[in-house]
């Protein structure tokens, strides 16, 4: 049996212990390694760097009078080639991409100089009415060398 004066030493050694178990939880909780969430700056960056190229290509002079713009006459001949190239051309030096292509209902292919993604990448579309054909213009852009 304890006696008074026991029982006051174990509820002091209990209170310690619970005080020890609390600290050393909180301390392991501190210490656990939770990762940042991932920027959404690059995306943007990405994202109106597609949108800048494709303004450029629809803001450069077209070179005859059936267009009004560059972009749209390469699109009118059917130089899908020179579209695309054109479109990567108004990249920024440290973003590479690739340029996609489709009239009307056709499936999507792609066209130009560009060169698969080495990294995570982002799809900028736009719709362009050319004439009586509905172009889909795709850009799909990634930073050079697949950082961020």
């Amino acid at each position: 049996m304890v006696d008074g004066d026991d029982c006051g030493q174990v509820h002091i050694l209990e209170m310690v212990t619970l005080f020890w178990l609390f600290f050393m939880s909180a301390l392991f909780i501190i210490q656990i390694h939770i990762p940042d969430s991932a920027s959404i700056a690059g995306d943007a960056t990405l994202e109106l760097t597609a949108e800048d190229a494709i303004h450029r290509g629809l803001a450069e002079a077209a070179i005859g009078e059936l267009a009004d713009n560059r972009l749209v006459e390469l699109l009118a001949a059917g130089d899908r080639q020179g579209a695309c190239t054109l479109l990567l051309s108004g990249l920024s030096p440290t973003i590479d991409g690739e340029c996609w292509l489709a009239r009307n209902a056709e499936p999507s292919a792609p066209h130009g100089d560009g060169v698969e993604a080495s990294g995570s990448s982002i799809t900028v579309h736009r719709l362009l009415q050319v004439d009586s054909d509905a172009w889909t213009i795709s850009l799909d852009v990634w930073y050079r060398g697949g950082g961020n």
